[in-house]
């Protein structure tokens, strides 16, 4: 059995479609029972009110849906209430703007089916951007040996009830995913073939923000968590990836900025100030 999270913060453009998605799998037994769970947190818009308009519709699939309702906008927090009314050790965390492919519930199921700790996500899909300076950067960043080899869990991540026996709640920083994905060494993550899209952030001053966010959150892991470092691969610093940049010049040059000057942004930001939930997309 398996539990699935939805964090939302202002999502109505998006909650939509991604219970369609997770209402959309197939291959799973008439009484899977899978239990969804959308933790709006600090939402002034619909997300709530659209939301609740599935749980019939999901229902009639086989999964329960409970959404909450929480005044304090904060996504680790959102997490940690939601984990507070699971029905099941097996977890899956999902973005509100990211759309699964209609075998990837099961297939994380399956990969969780095991008494050792598992961390799973699926194979990761970026649409098209808009933007020519996103799709520049889409052309690099999907083709990282990081993304393209490993099992980032970029808006989707999974973990057996051992897994997530290994931390207690999630703690107040930014980056839940890399957390997450830490807690596990290198032989101990699995990847579905099944996919999903996760958007990339469209135009320059978007990408700007989202990787300066990132790289904010990767700053204070490393400060809070350096013993979960251990656990990480640094596939994309090798000197065959950096000659690959070459290959395609404008995507390179729009990459590495993006890349460099967030860096340097995010190091003069951080200031100890307390952690305050803000969207990572836009």
């Amino acid at each position: 059995m398996l539990t699935v999270i939805i964090p939302s913060y202002n999502e109505e453009n998006y909650i939509e479609a991604c219970l369609n998605a997770v209402m959309a799998q197939s291959d799973l037994p008439a009484d899977h029972g899978i239990q969804v769970i959308v933790a709006a947190n600090g939402c002034k818009d619909k997300t709530v009110a659209l939301a609740q308009a599935k749980i019939p519709a999901l229902e009639d699939k086989g999964f329960t849906l409970k959404v909450l309702d929480i005044v304090r906008g904060n996504k680790m927090n959102a997490l940690n209430e939601a984990e507070a009314i699971t029905k099941y050790p097996t977890r899956a965390f999902l973005d509100a703007d990211v759309i699964i492919s209609p075998t990837l519930l099961r297939e994380l199921s399956e990969l969780l089916d095991d008494n050792a700790p598992r961390y799973a996500s699926g194979t990761i899909n970026i649409p098209r951007p808009a933007s020519i300076v996103s799709r520049a950067y889409a052309k690099v960043w999907s083709n990282l040996p990081f993304v393209r080899d490993g099992v980032p869990g970029i808006g989707l991540y999974a973990m057996n009830g051992a897994g997530r026996a290994r931390w207690a709640e999630f703690p107040a920083i930014y980056s839940d995913d890399r957390f997450v994905r830490l807690q596990f060494a290198p032989h101990e993550r699995f990847k579905t073939k099944a996919t999903y899209d996760w958007p990339l952030p469209e135009g320059f001053g978007n990408l700007m923000h989202v990787r300066h966010r990132w790289s904010e959150g990767n700053m204070e892991l490393e400060e809070q968590y350096p013993a979960l470092i251990s656990n990480d691969r640094q596939r994309n610093k090798t000197s065959n990836n950096i000659w690959r940049l070459f290959r395609t010049p404008f995507s390179a040059a729009v990459f590495v900025t993006v890349y460099f000057v967030s860096n340097l942004r995010a190091k003069r930001t951080m200031n100890g100030q307390d952690f305050i939930w803000r969207r990572g997309r836009d």
